[in-house]
């Protein structure tokens, strides 16, 4: 895998992360709208019940949109150079599966190949950092290879 197609699989999560984050803000004006009472109208306990739902819901949906904007940030500035051993911005492979080292993503499609994300804080990141094409390693009583690595 050559660095252009290395930049590929960035661009393709990129674009996914990007649009994750867009539908998450569009659900936090949802929200905010709803949580929105007019000061000017007569408002139902309903009215009122419903308002106060949807800010408590605000809160933990803004967490989660701030998440995703670090997640967003965290990609673009990786390094998605070639690699000789497994670090964040690598590409891996064992398995017959093949992941994106130091991100946090489910699985993607790019050019016709399946990608995951494998996050710098995920206990399997442990296992493999450090690691080269042909090396082995054991993880949750279970021996792997490193197939692949760019």
């Amino acid at each position: 895998m050559d660095h252009q197609a290395k930049e590929q699989v960035k661009a393709t999560l990129l674009e996914r992360l990007r649009r994750d984050l867009a539908a998450s803000k569009a659900n936090l004006q949802t929200l905010h709208d709803a949580a929105e009472v007019d000061q000017d109208s007569s408002s139902s306990v309903d009215d009122l019940s419903q308002s106060d739902s949807s800010g408590d819901l605000t809160g933990i949906f803004e967490e989660s949109t701030a998440a995703q904007e670090a997640e967003v940030a965290r990609v673009e500035a990786l390094d998605f150079g070639p690699k000789d051993t497994i670090t964040p911005g690598a590409i891996v492979g064992f398995d017959g599966s093949r992941f994106v080292v130091g991100v946090v993503a489910d699985e993607f499609d790019c050019d016709g190949t399946t990608y995951e994300g494998i996050s710098a804080d995920a206990p399997i990141f442990d296992a493999i950092h450090g690691l080269r094409a042909g090396d082995q390693f054991s993880f949750r009583g279970r021996e792997h290879t490193i197939d692949f690595l760019a």
